[in-house]
């Protein structure tokens, strides 16, 4: 889903593989897997990205497909409060576990355990999760 962004976004750059992962302390191996799809790209990594190309993670993530230049610095997600407003939804729109586990895919253990912070959400489900609750990804991750 997002191979050609970070591609795109790499080359726009005219930076090589290998220099950028140099750069962002990436492992060369796992940034040619990422961009070539073969592994998804762990959440905090695509947050660096966005932070290093200063667009939208949902633009990293190919969940927008325009990238729209900001003025405004992009920041840095805080994981936290990422967490804090998924249970804040989960709360205020009465969703079971079940019934957000059943949406995104994975089992109902898995599901209590990404909104309790005891396993890191991959960004397959966060995307899932930002559609199920109807809310802008970046806003979800604080990034706005």
């Amino acid at each position: 889903m997002y191979l050609n962004n970070l591609k795109k976004l790499r080359n726009e750059r005219e930076i090589s593989q290998k220099e950028l992962s140099e750069e962002l302390n990436f492992n060369r191996n796992n940034y040619k897997n990422w961009e070539l799809g073969i592994v998804m790209i762990p959440l905090e990594y695509a947050d660096q990205l966005s932070v290093y190309y200063n667009v939208r993670l949902s633009y990293v993530l190919g969940v927008d497909k325009q990238c729209n230049n900001h003025d405004v610095k992009i920041k840095k997600m805080n994981y936290d409060k990422m967490l804090k407003t998924l249970n804040n939804f989960k709360t205020s729109r009465k969703a079971s576990y079940d019934t957000i586990a059943t949406y995104i895919e994975c089992a109902k253990s898995t599901c209590y355990s990404y909104f309790k912070g005891q396993t890191r959400i991959p960004i397959d489900r966060l995307i899932l999760l930002a559609d199920f609750f109807d809310i802008d990804l970046d806003k979800l991750c604080d990034k706005e």
